[in-house]
């Protein structure tokens, strides 16, 4: 818990800026963006600099009427007590894994980067000491969750700077990263997704990571495939275990869409939609920090697809493997009964069922049953191919389907006459009185 606070008090002292360099959340759902090529440099240059705080006394005279005065005074200023560099060669690619040799002329003493041979995969490792890059098209202006297939990550955006490299400014950006609730830092980071400079603290000293050249471009080829499912945004109606009930009760609209594929890994955008007292956004929660929405990015068998990802008796879905069970009937939200392919995944305490339509392949609904609770406590339901933008403050629709959320939805434009009407009733009486 105080760790959170903590966490919430250095995000409540970052700056507001508004830049617009950034896209602050992809919208292109019905044009996904198919990325072919990513481009990095094979050799970077870092220099590391070490300082510590040191104390010197600062004598000052003045004369005063014949009288010499001399005051002593104590400060502290930084002092460079090391300066390493370090040298990072590609030397060899095979797909988005990269072989990386790491040189320099640190010691064995220096434990915060090591010389030697590494392995890193451009699209899991973000900002890694091993090759401090991320990829770019992963940087938005806002504050989200990034999550792949080993971490998830707090991105909070700062604002847009200058960096002078070779003698030529190139835009970076601030970002303030929260990998788990007790490590985070601040980065300054390219519009290129190199890591351009780091402070931190090692061994009671201030430790500055700062590139000062890189070269030797290189093209990575991908194979990257679109399909037609995943340009339309999906909207879906979330149920959540209630302990008061021992039911699950509607809670929030789920919305989702896939912006951008890259090799066999796909972007896909999350926000949850609760219209109250205008705002129609509801943050999720991850570390104690709020986000506006999630980008995840991550192989295709991993994601939480809203389409069945091929039609055979096992997929991967979600990162687990699910068999088919039957052919069944399943009861939309808006009353009707559709045919629908079930799969089923059973792990220790805890079974998903997922069911996909036998004639779109869309995903109709899941279901998540809980043995310790002896319930079932989760339950998404789908709503159709619906875009609705985070920027609305109110969703105007009357639809039935919507009837079963445990709250009403304003209709902007219908409020807004009923409230002027009601103000004009109320005036009215107010003089009526007023007269009598």
């Amino acid at each position: 818990m105080i760790k959170s606070i903590f966490l919430l008090s250095l995000i409540f002292l970052l700056p507001a800026v508004l830049v617009h360099s950034l896209p602050s959340i992809y919208t292109n759902y019905n044009q996904v963006k198919v990325i072919s090529t990513i481009t990095i440099y094979k050799n970077l240059e870092y220099k590391i600099e070490l300082q510590k705080q040191v104390s010197i006394n600062q004598t000052k005279t003045s004369l005063v009427n014949t009288t010499t005065t001399t005051v002593v005074t104590t400060t502290t200023i930084p002092k460079i007590t090391a300066v390493y560099l370090a040298n990072y060669s590609i030397t060899g690619i095979n797909g988005t894994e990269i072989s990386v040799e790491i040189t320099g002329n640190f010691t064995k003493n220096f434990t915060f980067i090591s010389q030697g041979n590494f392995s890193i995969n451009l699209f899991e490792d973000v900002i890694n000491l091993h090759y401090p890059y991320i990829l770019p098209f992963l940087l938005l202006n806002n504050t989200y969750a990034l999550l792949n297939k080993q971490s998830t990550y707090v991105m909070i955006y700062d604002k847009s700077l200058n960096y002078t490299l070779n003698g030529k400014n190139i835009t970076a950006y601030d970002f303030f990263i929260v990998y788990n609730s007790s490590y985070f830092a601040s980065y300054e980071i390219l519009s290129s997704g190199y890591l351009a400079n780091y402070t931190t603290t090692y061994n009671g000293s201030t430790l500055i990571m700062s590139l000062v050249n890189y070269y030797n471009l290189v093209n990575i080829t991908l194979n990257t495939n679109s399909n037609p499912y995943l340009s339309k945004p999906y909207l879906y109606l979330e149920y959540l275990y209630s302990g008061e009930s021992k039911t699950l009760q509607a809670n929030s609209y789920v919305e989702t869409y896939y912006p951008l594929i890259a090799g066999n890994y796909i972007g896909q955008i999350v926000y949850l939609l609760y219209p109250q007292e205008g705002n129609l956004v509801e943050p999720n929660t991850f570390y104690g920090i709020n986000v506006n929405y999630e980008l995840y990015f991550k192989p295709i068998g991993d994601e939480v697809l809203t389409y069945l990802p091929s039609n055979s008796s096992t997929i991967m879905w979600n990162g687990r493997v699910y068999t088919l069970v039957n052919t069944t009937s399943i009861k939309l939200v808006n009353g009707s009964t559709v045919p629908a392919l079930l799969y089923r995944n059973a792990s220790e305490n805890v079974t998903v069922y997922i069911y996909f339509s036998k004639s779109s392949n869309i995903l109709l609904e899941e279901l998540v049953y809980n043995a310790l609770f002896h319930n079932y406590t989760v339950e998404l339901k789908y709503l159709g191919n619906e875009y609705i933008s985070p920027n609305m403050k109110y969703i105007n629709v009357t639809l039935p389907k919507y009837t079963t959320l445990p709250y009403s939805l304003i209709n902007f434009n219908e409020g807004l006459v009923i409230a002027i009407v009601l103000t004009v009733i109320i005036s009215a009486l107010i003089i009526l009185f007023r007269q009598r």
